[in-house]
């Protein structure tokens, strides 16, 4: 029992004890007789305890708090129970006699009379004395267990009461619902709720005035699923979320990691490809499976959509590309094993080539629609890990463990620049929307922005604690997003390299990020088996010129 506790039953006692001494107690030179009974027949040898309000409340506070009574009373805790009663100054403590009796020389109208004889616990307050006489059976008339029945009592119940308030007024939602479990009070229950989602909703500000946007939308999540449909929350909810961004809705159906993640043209879906051999499609406004596609042997590495929506393409650790129809579902072409793991994918701009990136150091340029090889771009050192078209088609960016980004003539397959990065494996390589600059991440921990016609290093973007996996501009180019082994993703302005926003909520680390093509929304992938769906701030929307546009 908490220290607050304890001062709080202590406190109440006092006041008790105040206002029960200005009442008239009845005590007589006759001793109260009790009998303990089990159906008809007397129970003999049992110890009787005559305790007042305080010693039941902090006997029943300690037992709902226990780990094993959390939501229901045992009856082998009786006994636990009984032991913890403290009988008050002045009272008697006895035994039954074998014809199940007892005398009691003192009984006022606040006390509770116990017993317990090891397998069954009897309890009835004094008030319920006929006659001087006082039976205690198991149960009452209507079956309530003793306990309950001690709980149910007016004064008993209003000290648990408060003392569950109490525990919520020190962050201890969890104590609270125990004792209310333990009463049996929705009434309790619901306003256990009522004075969480206060607190909550008041952490959420602080937490949002300290700039911790995602904490603060959780603990006022948290607050609204507890008390639905308050005005205040709702307000504050749709606040966070427009003006500074958020979680807007968790896709979850793989078994597994989720490895890549993509957006159609339209932005209405969200292609996603797994360790569990799957692609799926999902509805990105509901966050509903569409459909999913199966035929893969082995994890799906890498997704694609085709620009006009109707095609997806999949790499897989099976050495295969796979060539889909997205309205039905259907496998259109399949690339025999090519003997390496496909570590990623992508569609060129007009949608009639396809270029794949490998364990085997190589990036392949294939053709559609019969994912027909054309050339090979050879010139990394080790394993190529990403590779992208520019938004003319006429150059592609990859990235490899040889620490090294390379930018490519597609018609030629020639090197056209090769860029270093340090001694660090690189993992995810983005084109700018207007073909200028390229993004880059790995395992540095940092995001590179380089100036593809002279191979320099603009700017370096730090603030990741991990590798980083997934790199991507926004539509408009104004905006850089990179999402990380550490489990964030972060919002970074490319011309100061400020950090913007650090979105948090998925619980590993995240594998990859896609914007939706309208500039307001992405998606991520994350080894956490789900896909999330994002809300940019309202600061990163591109103008309302370029939406026109």
């Amino acid at each position: 029992m908490s220290q607050h506790f304890a001062k709080l039953v202590c406190a109440w006692g006092v006041l008790c004890v105040f206002g029960c001494a200005q009442q008239k107690v009845e005590e007589s030179a006759k001793p109260f007789e009790i009998t303990l009974q089990s159906g008809d027949a007397p129970v003999a040898g049992v110890p009787v305890k005559i305790i007042d309000e305080p010693s039941a409340v902090r006997a029943i506070v300690t037992l709902a708090l226990r780990e094993d009574a959390k939501n229901s009373l045992p009856t082998a805790l009786d006994n636990i129970f009984f032991e913890d009663l403290n009988p008050g100054s002045g009272t008697d403590v006895g035994k039954t006699d074998r014809n199940g009796k007892v005398a009691i020389n003192r009984l006022r109208a606040q006390h509770f009379v116990i017993a317990r004889d090891g397998q069954h616990l009897w309890a009835a307050p004094a008030s319920a004395a006929r006659d001087r006489k006082l039976q205690l059976a198991r149960v009452d008339s209507s079956g309530r267990h003793a306990l309950d029945l001690l709980a149910a009592q007016p004064v008993v119940l209003s000290a648990l009461t408060d003392a569950a308030l109490d525990l919520i007024r020190h962050e201890k939602p969890d104590q609270a619902r125990a004792i209310a479990r333990f009463v049996g009070s929705d009434t309790l229950l619901t306003r256990i709720d009522r004075e969480e989602g206060v607190v909550l909703l008041f952490e959420a500000r602080h937490a949002a005035d300290q700039k911790k946007y995602d904490v603060a939308r959780q603990l006022a999540a948290r607050a609204d699923t507890l008390v639905p449909n308050q005005p205040e929350t709702k307000e504050f909810l749709r606040k966070i979320v427009v003006e500074y961004g958020g979680e807007l809705r968790t896709l979850a159906g793989h078994k597994g990691m989720v490895t890549s993640v993509a957006y159609s043209p339209d932005s209405k879906y969200v292609l996603s490809g797994g360790e569990d051999r799957t692609l799926k499609l999902w509805d990105a406004a509901s966050g509903k499976e569409v459909r999913t596609f199966a035929g893969h042997r082995g994890s799906v590495t890498s997704v694609a959509f085709s620009p006009d929506g109707r095609f997806a393409l999949s790499g897989s650790s099976d050495s295969t590309l796979r060539l889909w129809e997205v309205a039905s579902g259907r496998e259109l072409h399949a690339t025999e094993g090519l003997g390496w793991k496909i570590t990623c994918v992508a569609f060129s701009p007009d949608g009639k080539f396809v270029a794949s990136a490998a364990d085997d150091n190589q990036i392949k340029l294939w053709q559609l629609p019969k994912v027909e090889p054309v050339r090979n771009f050879a010139g990394h050192g080790w394993r190529v890990t990403s590779v992208a078209f520019s938004p003319d088609g006429n150059l592609s960016l990859s990235a490899s463990d040889d620490d090294s980004v390379k930018l490519w003539d597609v018609a030629k397959g020639q090197e056209v620049r090769s860029f270093r990065n340090g001694l660090a494996e690189v993992a995810c390589v983005a084109f700018s929307p207007d073909g200028r600059f390229g993004l880059s991440g790995g395992k540095d921990k940092a995001v590179k922005l380089w100036n593809l016609g002279n191979g320099r290093e603009i700017q370096r973007f730090d603030g990741h604690t991990q590798p980083v996996r997934g790199v991507a501009f926004t539509g408009d180019g104004r905006f850089a997003v990179s999402a990380s082994d550490d489990g964030t993703i972060k919002v970074w302005d490319p011309n100061t390299g400020k950090e913007l926003r650090t979105f948090t909520g998925h619980t590993a680390a995240v594998t990859g990020v896609a914007m939706s093509p309208d500039g307001h929304n992405f998606a991520t992938a994350s080894a956490d088996g789900t896909v999330k769906v994002w809300q940019l701030p309202r600061q990163v929307w591109p103008p309302i010129e370029q939406v026109k546009k």
